[in-house]
């Protein structure tokens, strides 16, 4: 068993630096085996069956889990790691995927049976945050005081409340995170860099105070992200960690606030010194420029200057999966948010030019092509194509439609300041003072740590 668990540690950590012990890991549980006891037999044939390749290796491993629960109905692990496999979300209408209904109910016998089960409210927060937030509650109290020094336990509530709207309670659950974080940091004497936890949180932050309008907050945020200290080596070691949520966290987080030149400046200062960042960071990198360009050039009606930029952002894409080699094509997660960058800042040119039936049909296609790339912690797309479009709706007139719009915005992301503020707007210009000042108290409430310069009233 202590093979087993230094083959599962390495598994989730990014980066090669542990591959020899894994490789010595699986040698040594396969020498074991064999007079191993049978109870942890079992384990080591679920991870064997695991290691090999093959379509089938997930079903051959969850077959054997299956087994283990079968033999060994007191075994909670064994039911929390079949659970943990089995979950697959749910489909853009938050029906059920296969096994997300078996591994519910797994973990609702955990809990009633071992109801201080850490693990067990761990993975039934993220099994409900997207499609019932609700249902999780009681594991969001309860999670934090089984776990107080480990900070992604601390962390995970935030989860819920950031989906529910309680952008308050969201943001004191990320900042506990953050500092005990800290603390482990200093004591394990561990890079920033290296402490998986401390970065995804943090970018949660961000998304968070982008709600409530907390800038000045998300900033000071943002560039601990940006300055965390690591070599080369592990700055390309730990591409995906290091660049796109560290260097880039700045930039999503002026896109989430709606400050396209401030993106588009930090974005040209990033510069490929001495080959640091790989060719796909780069080329995501510039098509991330294009698209925050475009959108400032909007702002400032320079629809020539715009249409250029959408234009290159579509030729850096193109190339990109075409023309490159496969090692350094734009993985498709961020290929689809630049494919959705393009649709918006297409829409807006057209809407810019006067050709409002066209722009808000591209704004609708970018809307479900958002929601296509489906569920992600926190959302991959920083900004959503909602709030372009009810602002192309508004100034048609078209209120009922803007209202639509802003609407979706508010179930999508409850007590959302940009789903209220385009709500106050529209009821301002209607002529409707009692609607507009009632969702002018709740941003002045919602907003009531965010900087007010945001939403002026």
């Amino acid at each position: 068993m202590p093979y087993w668990g230094i083959y599962s540690a390495i598994g989730s950590m990014e980066g090669d630096d542990f591959a020899e012990d894994r490789i010595r890991a699986v040698a040594k549980i396969k020498a074991l085996k064999d007079k191993a006891p049978p109870h942890e037999r079992r384990y080591a044939e679920a991870i064997l069956a695991r290691e090999v390749s093959g379509a089938n290796h997930k079903k051959e491993y969850e077959r054997i889990l299956e087994l283990l629960v079968h033999e060994y109905p007191d075994d909670v692990d064994a039911k929390l790691f079949l659970a943990l496999s089995k979950m697959s979300g749910y489909d853009l209408k938050l029906n059920p995927r296969e096994g997300t209904m078996y591994a519910e109910y797994l973990l609702r016998d955990v809990l009633k049976s071992h109801p201080d089960n850490a693990g067990a409210h761990h993975y039934w927060i993220h099994l409900k945050e997207n499609c019932c937030p609700e249902e999780a509650l009681e594991s969001c109290e309860k999670l934090p005081k089984l776990g107080p020094a480990s900070s992604h336990l601390v962390h995970m509530p935030g989860h819920v409340y950031y989906k529910l709207g309680e952008y308050q309670k969201a943001f004191d659950t990320f900042k506990a995170s953050v500092a005990v974080d800290s603390v482990y940091m200093k004591k394990q004497n561990i890079q920033e860099v290296d402490a998986w936890n401390y970065i995804h949180n943090i970018n949660y932050l961000l998304a968070n105070c982008a709600e409530d309008g907390r800038y000045a907050t998300a900033l000071y945020y943002a560039e601990k992200l940006q300055n965390m200290p690591a070599s080369k080596e592990r700055k390309r070691k730990y591409e995906g960690r290091f660049f796109y949520q560290g260097i880039l966290a700045p930039v999503k987080m002026e896109i989430c606030f709606g400050h396209y030149d401030r993106a588009a400046q930090r974005l040209k200062a990033i510069l490929p010194t001495d080959s640091l960042y790989s060719v796909k960071a780069m080329a995501y990198k510039d098509g991330l420029y294009y698209f925050s360009a475009g959108m400032d050039a909007i702002k400032r009606n320079k629809i020539e200057e715009a249409q250029k930029l959408v234009d290159a952002l579509d030729a850096t894409l193109w190339r990109n999966v075409n023309q490159f080699s496969e090692a350094d094509i734009i993985n498709s997660r961020r290929v689809n948010d630049l494919n959705v960058a393009s649709l918006e800042l297409q829409g807006l040119i057209k809407n810019a030019q006067g050709h409002t039936k066209e722009a808000i049909a591209l704004l609708e296609k970018a809307k479900v092509k958002e929601e296509e790339l489906g569920y992600s912690e926190p959302p991959s797309y920083a900004r959503p194509v909602l709030i372009s479009l009810g602002e192309v709706q508004l100034q048609a007139k078209n209120y009922d439609q803007a209202i639509k719009a802003y609407m979706d915005l508010l179930h999508k992301h409850p007590n959302s300041a940009n789903g209220l503020w385009g709500l106050y707007k529209v009821y301002r210009k209607k002529g409707d003072s009692t609607k507009a000042k009632e969702y002018a108290d709740l941003l002045a409430r919602i907003c009531r740590y965010g900087d007010k310069s945001l939403y002026p009233l």
